[in-house]
């Protein structure tokens, strides 16, 4: 039998479940299963070997960085005009803190290949892994071609994920606070018929979390209606991306948001000929201006089922040109709120990514792309990930 080879990666908190997920996926066609430290080897029925060896961050942090490091250094160089997608699958890369190298035999059996190839993509759906080919082709647990060495991508918008379980790793434990507003989020979400877990932490405890000041919350927000309003000029029927520049011109010379646009903003707008996966991934950043708003007290959140009110946010900015803020046009809302909201979205979002690995239909008419971007939103809002800036948020799911 030839060798065949596929590498699978993942963010996650506790290790052992990579193992537990490869032997209860592989049992039925399992002769032997033998485990020794970050190595298994599988004996199959037909007396084939899968062999695996695991590097994770517990005991190899520098090889595993200088895997992720190299990898990400070799996307880097494709070619390619989806820029917002590469630059979200290298943050992605080096989110990864857990890698495991898969060696199986292969024959002229194309079912057998198969299975075990299905198999070890089942493995990366239980762990929010993804599986790398020989090819440099990066794909979702469900197959999905997320980035290869050629710069194509099946993805038209993509955000970086780590693991829920790593929010457990050296926190410190809930408060009561923080019981009581999971117990909230769960009676909305029974109320709604949601699925959920239980055991999904909080993304930031009540005693941690550090809300953005009302000045930072409106700077970004306009940013985030300027790029989306020149990404919706072009995805028009007559895209020019003159036009669309000349509205984030006047959109600046109002609230100033030059300074304000991140890096990936930067190289959006400035991109000539921005590729439609782009400008489609821009566009969606209405929905985490609606969140911000709705921050601020400027706007209402609805069911994350429809999209948001575009034309509102289009004539609230308008409108407010010749103050050039739109500071205490509202009561921003509390802390508690604030936190409330993220919490349920949070859940929101883990039922839609449950959803999706599953290959069933999204849970209680949610919609999957509303609630991932108010994720991003809220993890910005309240100081997530280390209060990262707005292109290194990470959502745990």
């Amino acid at each position: 039998m030839e060798k065949a080879n596929l590498t699978l990666y993942t963010v996650i908190g506790d290790f052992d479940r990579v193992a537990q997920s490869m032997e209860k996926r592989f049992r039925e066609v399992t002769k032997i299963f033998s485990p020794d430290n970050n190595r298994w080897m599988f004996v199959l029925q037909d007396d084939s070997v899968i062999r695996c060896s695991m590097m994770q961050t517990k005991d190899e942090a520098e090889r595993v960085a200088e895997h992720t490091n190299g990898m990400a250094n070799f996307f880097a160089q494709a070619e390619t005009e989806l820029t917002a997608i590469k630059e979200e699958v290298l943050r992605q890369i080096n989110c990864f803190n857990c890698v495991v190298g898969i060696e199986f035999e292969v024959d002229d059996n194309r079912e057998r290949t198969n299975y075990i190839v299905n198999t070890i993509f089942d493995v990366a759906a239980d762990i929010n892994g993804f599986v790398l080919y020989p090819s440099m082709s990066l794909y979702d647990s469900k197959g999905k071609l997320l980035f290869s060495a050629r710069g194509k991508s099946e993805y038209e918008t993509f955000r970086p994920v780590a693991n829920s379980d790593l929010l457990e790793v050296g926190r410190s434990a809930p408060a009561d606070v923080d019981q009581y507003r999971r117990e909230r989020s769960i009676v909305r979400l029974e109320e709604e018929g949601v699925p959920y877990i239980e055991h999904l932490p909080c993304e930031v405890l009540d005693s941690e979390a550090v809300i953005r000041t009302p000045e930072e919350i409106a700077r970004r927000a306009t940013a985030l209606f300027a790029v989306a309003l020149y990404s919706e000029v072009m995805l028009s029927e007559n895209p020019d991306r003159e036009e669309g520049l000349s509205f984030v011109q006047k959109i600046d010379e109002s609230y100033h948001i030059m300074d304000e646009l991140t890096p990936l903003e930067k190289t959006y707008l400035e991109n000539p000929s921005p590729e439609q996966h782009d400008c489609i991934q821009f566009l969606w950043r209405y929905e985490c201006c609606a969140v911000l708003l709705w921050a601020l007290g400027s706007a209402e959140l609805s069911y994350p089922s429809e999209i948001c009110d575009v034309p509102f946010i289009a004539r609230f900015f308008f409108d407010n040109q010749e103050k050039g803020t739109i500071l205490g046009l509202g009561e921003t809302r509390g802390k508690e709120e604030i936190l409330d909201e993220a919490d349920l979205t949070l859940r929101y979002d883990w039922a839609c990514v449950d959803a999706r690995i599953n290959g069933k239909e999204m849970p209680a008419s949610l919609d999957g792309g509303i609630v991932m971007e108010r994720h991003y939103a809220f993890n910005w809002l309240i100081g997530a990930n280390g209060g990262a800036d707005w292109d290194d948020i990470r959502p745990t799911i």
